[in-house]
C-alpha cells in the first residue's frame, strides 16, 4: 500500500468513497466490486484464525462487514486506507458478536486457551477466546483509541507497522511503541480476568 496510490484523486476506491460522504445514492453499488476482492482476503485472514465457536464463512462476513460500512452515515470516509482500517475493525466486532450469540445459546463459556501474545507470535495458528479479546480491546480502546486501533490493525488485518502507521498518519516508531504497550496491557488484563 503505497502513500501516493492511496491519496492519488484518480483512485477508483477513494472517489467512489468520495460519492458515498456526498450522498450519490448509487456510489455505494459502485464501490463493492471494486473493493470485493480486498474485503474477501481480509475475511479470509480473520476466519482463517482458529478461535472456539466461529463458524461465519468469509463471504458472509464480507457481506455483513459491507453492509455496516455503507449504511453508516457518521463515517467520514478519509481514503481508501481508512476504509480497509474500518473494515477490518467491524469484521473484528461481527465475528466476536457472533462468538458471543453462539455461546449464549450453548450456555456455555470456553476459556482463554492462549494469550494474546502467544496466539500473535503463533501467526494466528491457535485458538484464543474472539469474544474475551474484543472485549479486552474496548477497554484499551477507551483507555487509548490510537493503541486499541493499532492492535486491531495488526492483529486482525495483518498489517505491518508502516501501513498502520500511514492510515493512523502517525510515525512506524510511534506504532511500534503503543504495539508494545497495547501487547503488554492486554496480556496483563487478560490474565487478570483469569482468560490468558
Amino acid at each position: 500500500m503505497s502513500e501516493s496510490n492511496e491519496s492519488s484523486p484518480s483512485n477508483p476506491v477513494t472517489e467512489c468513497l468520495e460519492r458515498i460522504r456526498d450522498g450519490h445514492p448509487s456510489a455505494a453499488a459502485n464501490l463493492m466490486p471494486l473493493v470485493y476482492e480486498e474485503l474477501r482476503n481480509l475475511a479470509r485472514f480473520h476466519v482463517a484464525r482458529p478461535a472456539p465457536d466461529q463458524t461465519i464463512q468469509a463471504t458472509a462476513l464480507v457481506h455483513e462487514a459491507y453492509l455496516r460500512l455503507v449504511k453508516n452515515q457518521d463515517i467520514t470516509w478519509e481514503s481508501r486506507a481508512h476504509f480497509f482500517a474500518v473494515a477490518a475493525m467491524a469484521m473484528r466486532q461481527i465475528l466476536a458478536n457472533h462468538v458471543r450469540d453462539k455461546r449464549a445459546a450453548k450456555r456455555k463459556s470456553d476459556g482463554m486457551q492462549v494469550s494474546l501474545s502467544q496466539a500473535i507470535e503463533s501467526g494466528g495458528s491457535t485458538e484464543f477466546d474472539m469474544v474475551a479479546l474484543n472485549d479486552a480491546l474496548q477497554v484499551l480502546s477507551e483507555l487509548d483509541e490510537r493503541q486499541g486501533n493499532v492492535v486491531s490493525l495488526r492483529f486482525f488485518s495483518g498489517m505491518e507497522f508502516d501501513e498502520i502507521a500511514l492510515v493512523l498518519k502517525v510515525s512506524t516508531r510511534t506504532v511500534e511503541r503503543d504495539w508494545r504497550m497495547a501487547r503488554a496491557w492486554l496480556s496483563a488484563e487478560l490474565r487478570s480476568d483469569g482468560r490468558a
